[in-house]
């Protein structure tokens, strides 16, 4: 799973978008109670930093899984009786 470098880079990068997402939401939440525009504002610049990052991970995840999915899949038709 996250053995390889590329895998552990992909996952530390989608951990700390999702973290910085929640902190965003959370700063835009404590912008709006607390009247305070530049607050809400960074917060949700934040939160959509944190969703675009964590976009851009989750769609290299799935373009690599589906790789080797297919890697597998023909592995697995050679392996098999005409």
């Amino acid at each position: 799973m996250a053995t390889s470098p590329e895998g552990i880079v992909e996952a530390v990068g989608a951990s700390v978008a999702t973290k910085g997402m929640w902190t965003g939401a959370g700063a835009g939440v404590l912008g709006f109670l607390a009247q305070a525009n530049w607050i809400g504002i960074i917060g949700v610049l934040l939160a959509a930093l944190g969703f675009a990052v964590n976009t851009y991970f989750q769609v290299r995840k799935d373009r690599r899984e589906a790789a080797e999915s297919q890697a597998r899949i023909e592995a697995l038709k050679g392996q098999c009786r005409p």
